[in-house]
């Protein structure tokens, strides 16, 4: 993880993706209950990365491993901000608009 955050931190994003794919790698079975800030940190990383490099795909596959697996929702607060970015990037600003004012009032922000 802290190899993968200096690569980001030095706009290193394919070292990053190799770090980040070796960490998962070595993720345990059953990992989201073994390991779950390991895999939270590695799957918003690899969401992260994607979205640098404009990788829709594997940047929907974390956002959805992470949505489905997060405890709390402010552990799936980081995705959820990502998700919105991902939708206004790809067009689709209705869904963003939404998913952004829900994120809003699960945060307790009033929107009129």
């Amino acid at each position: 993880v802290t190899a993968a955050k200096f690569a980001i931190a030095a706009s290193s994003f394919e070292k990053a993706r190799s770090y980040i794919d070796a960490g998962m790698i070595l993720l345990e079975p059953q990992h989201w209950e073994k390991q779950y800030s390991l895999c939270l940190q590695l799957h918003e990383m690899s969401a992260s990365v994607s979205y640098m490099h404009g990788d829709v795909r594997n940047m929907s596959i974390a956002l959805n491993e992470i949505m489905g697996n997060v405890k709390s929702f402010e552990d799936g607060l980081r995705s959820s901000s990502l998700l919105v970015k991902l939708l206004a990037s790809s067009s689709h600003y209705k869904e963003a608009m939404s998913n952004c004012i829900a994120l809003l009032s699960n945060l307790g922000e009033e929107i009129s």
